[in-house]
Protein backbone atom coordinates (compact mmCIF):
# COMPACT_ATOMS: atom_id res chain seq x y z
CA UNK A 1 0.00 0.00 0.00
CA UNK A 2 1.16 3.35 -0.86
CA UNK A 3 0.62 6.67 1.15
CA UNK A 4 1.62 9.98 -0.18
CA UNK A 5 4.92 9.51 0.84
CA UNK A 6 5.51 6.88 -1.48
CA UNK A 7 5.65 3.07 -1.19
CA UNK A 8 6.26 1.78 2.43
CA UNK A 9 9.80 1.67 3.45
CA UNK A 10 11.38 -1.96 3.86
CA UNK A 11 11.82 -2.46 7.39
CA UNK A 12 13.68 -5.75 8.22
CA UNK A 13 15.64 -6.60 11.28
CA UNK A 14 18.17 -9.94 11.88
CA UNK A 15 20.41 -10.82 15.20
CA UNK A 16 22.58 -12.90 16.06
CA UNK A 17 23.61 -14.09 19.57
CA UNK A 18 27.36 -14.60 20.48
CA UNK A 19 27.04 -15.83 24.12
CA UNK A 20 25.77 -19.37 22.84
CA UNK A 21 29.25 -19.88 21.43
CA UNK A 22 29.33 -22.03 18.48
CA UNK A 23 33.31 -22.37 18.76
CA UNK A 24 33.78 -20.35 15.84
CA UNK A 25 35.58 -16.89 15.94
CA UNK A 26 33.16 -13.76 16.29
CA UNK A 27 34.34 -12.71 13.47
CA UNK A 28 34.10 -15.60 11.03
CA UNK A 29 30.64 -16.08 12.58
CA UNK A 30 29.98 -12.71 12.05
CA UNK A 31 30.76 -12.36 8.37
CA UNK A 32 29.12 -15.43 7.67
CA UNK A 33 25.98 -14.52 9.52
CA UNK A 34 25.91 -11.34 7.51
CA UNK A 35 26.53 -12.68 4.30
CA UNK A 36 23.65 -14.85 4.81
CA UNK A 37 21.38 -12.34 5.75
CA UNK A 38 22.50 -9.82 3.04
CA UNK A 39 21.70 -12.57 0.44
CA UNK A 40 18.49 -13.78 2.00
CA UNK A 41 17.45 -9.94 0.94
CA UNK A 42 19.14 -9.86 -2.02
CA UNK A 43 21.29 -6.98 -0.99
CA UNK A 44 24.46 -8.60 -1.91
CA UNK A 45 25.76 -9.30 -5.02
CA UNK A 46 27.04 -5.62 -5.04
CA UNK A 47 29.86 -3.69 -3.91
CA UNK A 48 27.52 -3.00 -0.79
CA UNK A 49 27.95 -6.76 0.51
CA UNK A 50 31.75 -6.05 0.39
CA UNK A 51 31.60 -2.79 2.65
CA UNK A 52 29.19 -3.91 4.95
CA UNK A 53 31.73 -7.41 5.02
CA UNK A 54 34.42 -4.95 6.10
CA UNK A 55 32.43 -2.75 8.79
CA UNK A 56 31.06 -6.09 10.14
CA UNK A 57 34.39 -7.35 10.83
CA UNK A 58 36.19 -3.79 11.61
CA UNK A 59 33.56 -3.77 14.58
CA UNK A 60 33.58 -7.40 15.61
CA UNK A 61 37.65 -7.54 15.85
CA UNK A 62 37.44 -4.01 17.97
CA UNK A 63 34.82 -6.05 20.80
CA UNK A 64 37.32 -9.05 20.26
CA UNK A 65 40.36 -7.03 20.81
CA UNK A 66 39.30 -4.74 23.86
CA UNK A 67 36.88 -6.23 25.65
CA UNK A 68 35.35 -9.63 26.71
CA UNK A 69 33.95 -10.30 22.74
CA UNK A 70 30.47 -9.15 20.99
CA UNK A 71 27.40 -10.19 22.59
CA UNK A 72 25.26 -9.78 19.43
CA UNK A 73 25.42 -8.51 15.93
CA UNK A 74 22.14 -7.11 14.72
CA UNK A 75 21.51 -6.19 11.23
CA UNK A 76 18.31 -3.70 10.38
CA UNK A 77 17.45 -2.31 7.24
CA UNK A 78 15.00 0.58 7.54
CA UNK A 79 14.13 2.03 3.69
CA UNK A 80 17.61 3.17 1.99
CA UNK A 81 19.72 2.88 5.38
CA UNK A 82 21.43 -0.44 6.59
CA UNK A 83 22.88 -0.22 10.24
CA UNK A 84 25.38 -2.48 11.57
CA UNK A 85 25.37 -2.95 15.61
CA UNK A 86 27.30 -4.65 17.51
CA UNK A 87 26.87 -5.21 21.29
CA UNK A 88 29.85 -5.89 24.08
CA UNK A 89 29.92 -6.15 27.57
CA UNK A 90 32.72 -3.32 28.06
CA UNK A 91 31.11 -1.15 30.60
CA UNK A 92 31.70 2.40 32.03
CA UNK A 93 31.80 5.69 29.84
CA UNK A 94 34.79 4.83 27.84
CA UNK A 95 33.47 4.54 24.10
CA UNK A 96 35.31 3.74 20.94
CA UNK A 97 37.52 6.55 19.97
CA UNK A 98 39.28 6.45 16.50
CA UNK A 99 42.20 9.17 17.35
CA UNK A 100 44.52 10.05 14.97
CA UNK A 101 44.77 7.98 11.94
CA UNK A 102 48.53 7.27 11.21
CA UNK A 103 48.60 5.23 7.74
CA UNK A 104 52.14 4.09 8.26
CA UNK A 105 51.11 2.49 11.76
CA UNK A 106 50.76 -1.40 11.49
CA UNK A 107 46.87 -2.14 13.14
CA UNK A 108 44.60 0.54 14.56
CA UNK A 109 42.44 1.66 10.89
CA UNK A 110 39.65 -0.01 12.12
CA UNK A 111 37.57 2.86 13.35
CA UNK A 112 39.25 5.31 10.71
CA UNK A 113 37.49 1.85 7.63
CA UNK A 114 34.27 2.15 9.22
CA UNK A 115 34.36 6.10 8.92
CA UNK A 116 35.63 5.69 5.50
CA UNK A 117 32.40 3.89 4.48
CA UNK A 118 29.75 4.13 6.84
CA UNK A 119 27.14 7.53 6.58
CA UNK A 120 27.60 7.91 10.18
CA UNK A 121 28.46 5.83 13.16
CA UNK A 122 28.70 5.64 16.75
CA UNK A 123 28.47 4.47 20.20
CA UNK A 124 26.06 3.99 23.23
CA UNK A 125 26.17 2.71 26.89
CA UNK A 126 23.70 -0.42 26.50
CA UNK A 127 22.43 -2.69 29.44
CA UNK A 128 25.69 -2.19 31.30
CA UNK A 129 28.02 -2.49 27.84
CA UNK A 130 27.56 -0.40 24.82
CA UNK A 131 26.95 -0.54 21.58
CA UNK A 132 28.70 0.17 18.12
CA UNK A 133 27.19 1.04 15.26
CA UNK A 134 27.54 1.94 12.02
CA UNK A 135 25.09 3.45 8.97
CA UNK A 136 25.34 2.69 5.07
CA UNK A 137 23.26 3.85 2.44
CA UNK A 138 21.58 0.11 0.71
CA UNK A 139 21.13 0.47 -3.14
CA UNK A 140 17.71 -0.41 -4.19
CA UNK A 141 15.53 -3.44 -3.83
CA UNK A 142 16.49 -6.10 -6.19
CA UNK A 143 13.97 -8.71 -6.69
CA UNK A 144 14.85 -12.14 -6.56
CA UNK A 145 16.44 -14.01 -9.00
CA UNK A 146 13.95 -15.98 -11.20
CA UNK A 147 13.43 -19.96 -11.18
Amino acid sequence: MESHLGPAAVRRHCHLDFTAGSGASPVSEGRAFTRRTLSGWHLAPSVLGDDVQLVVSELLTNAATYTAGPLALDLDQNGPCLRITVTDPQSGSTLPDPGTHQPSRVGGHGLFIVDRLALCWGALPNDGGKAVWAELLVPSEQPPPSP
